[in-house]
């Protein structure tokens, strides 16, 4: 598979997909598909601070567990989902940008995800996760199981495979980012185990696309052009409190 090296190629690359597409974008091509939550040392404890993040946060918010969640995602708590979007250029500033500077001389990836026929492949294979849609009762009861640190195993209903959830958008990274969510159910090894265990041919449903390390910075650079940026995409309160702050008191500090 050819790298590609500007903005331009990855257009090039991804003309002419239809269906329901979604992406994905690593700084690492070598990263494999599976949440914080199920990786590593984060293994032992993840559960037990998601249902102590979901407690608190419905206490103050009375968010549903799912809000919570995605809320808990995007403030770096290992959980049990990957961040997903619609917009191909939101998955490929996150193949590009690292904003701790670990994967700056790896290449990137952007995973394409034909979720049509992903969930079409679901059904025809008659998978408990095939029932599974946002708000409906059987992705709540599993949740609701899952929190109260239940049996998720509900006899012929749950999820067995990772299933696509649609975010709620009530949060302003989400609406920026155009996210969805991969939500993980009782299977905890990879994507990419859990396919070949079912005997399930990932080229069916998804592609990747490499970015050569080297193209990152000036790929960010276009990137920014489009008003895609690390500010944008994370709505940078700092930076928007420092601008307020400029504008009503000039060079004076506020008492």
């Amino acid at each position: 598979m050819e790298k590609i090296l500007s903005y331009e190629d990855y257009i090039e690359e991804l003309d002419g997909r239809g269906d329901v597409i979604v992406f994905r974008g690593q700084a690492h091509s070598e990263f494999v598909l599976i949440p914080s939550g199920l990786r590593g040392d984060h293994i032992a404890i993840a559960d037990s601070q998601m249902f102590h993040f979901v407690d608190e946060m419905k206490r103050m918010f009375n968010y549903d567990e799912l809000t919570c969640i995605e809320i808990a995602q995007h403030f770096a708590l290992p959980t049990r989902m990957l961040d997903f979007s619609y917009s191909f250029d939101v998955a490929l500033f996150f193949a590009c940008h690292d904003a701790k500077g670990r994967y700056q001389e790896n290449d990137g990836k952007v995973f394409i995800f034909n979720k049509s026929r992903y969930e079409k492949m679901l059904k025809d294979r008659k998978m408990l996760s095939s029932q599974v849609i946002r708000n409906n009762q059987f992705l709540y009861e599993w949740l609701q199981r899952y929190i109260d640190k239940e049996s998720t195993l509900m006899g012929d209903k749950g999820l067995d495979m990772p299933i696509f959830i649609d975010a709620t958008q009530q949060f302003d990274r989400l609406y920026m980012q155009k996210g969805l969510f991969l939500l993980w159910g009782r299977d905890e090894h990879s994507f990419e185990k859990i396919m070949e265990d079912e005997g399930v041919s990932l080229s069916y449903f998804m592609d990747t696309i490499i970015i050569d390390a080297s193209a990152k910075p000036r790929i960010l650079e276009e990137l920014a052009k489009k008003h895609i940026s690390e500010d944008t995409l994370y709505m940078n309160v700092g930076k928007i409190k420092a601008l307020v702050n400029t504008v009503k008191y000039g060079d004076r500090q506020p008492t």
